[in-house]
């Protein structure tokens, strides 16, 4: 069964550099977990922020979001802005992101502040680049399973090692509801399975939004 023994752990609090508002009449403000286990509490200025920052969450190569995070630039350091989010991969490579609605870059005036900006990221090391988003930048399917995957927050020892002995067998690509069947624990052996999805030890076999029917293959170790 799903380990609850231990009761519920709160996520940590967020580590941005400043609070967003918690409501605004002129915008969407939203507040999320992200990371593993209990997770840590992130803020979003806006639906778009919400989306990339699950998005990046989701990212196998990734091991560290912060939202809101200051950067200090200028000759004396006398000026100041704040990163929508820096992303924090694998390699240890840093990447500062900007999100604004694609609205908001039509006079150009974003697009050429951020050039100064990433200027300056460049000279004192802060990220290795610096990266702008939008509305237009999110894959509807990606986001529809980075979703999925933060739902998947509880452990279930159990299912996942009975799902784990089954999905390491296969030869070849066959869907998920078939492969719950065979783990043969309903509900909980579906949640295993996803978990597995989610960690990278089966792979869709297209790149799709995963559902019941999504074709899978094994990539994790054999047992």
């Amino acid at each position: 069964m799903p380990n609850y023994s231990e009761g519920r752990v709160l996520p940590a609090q967020s580590r941005g550099d400043r609070d967003i508002a918690n409501a605004s009449t002129a915008h969407c403000t939203a507040f999320t977990v992200l990371g593993e286990h209990s997770g840590t509490r992130s803020q979003a200025e806006s639906y778009t922020e919400l989306c990339h920052q699950k998005i990046q969450g989701a990212r196998s190569d990734v091991t560290d979001i912060q939202e809101q995070v200051l950067f200090t630039f200028g000759r004396q350091d006398e000026k100041r802005h704040f990163f929508d989010m820096v992303v924090t991969k694998a390699s240890g490579e840093r990447i500062a992101y900007t999100v604004k609605p694609e609205a908001r870059l039509k006079s150009g005036r974003h697009v050429e502040d951020m050039r100064t900006i990433a200027w300056w990221v460049q000279e004192k090391g802060f990220a290795k680049s610096v990266r702008l988003l939008t509305e237009a930048d999110i894959d509807r399917v990606v986001l529809h399973n980075a979703n999925i995957n933060s739902a998947l927050r509880d452990t279930d020892p159990e299912a996942e090692q009975a799902a784990r002995a089954v999905a390491s067998g296969l030869r070849g690509a066959v869907p998920l509801n078939q492969l719950t069947q065979q783990v043969g624990l309903a509900a909980r052996g579906y949640r295993a399975l996803l978990r597995l999805v989610s960690a990278g030890e089966l792979a869709p076999l297209h790149s799709e939004k995963v559902t019941h029917e999504t074709l899978v293959e094994w990539k994790g170790e054999r047992q």
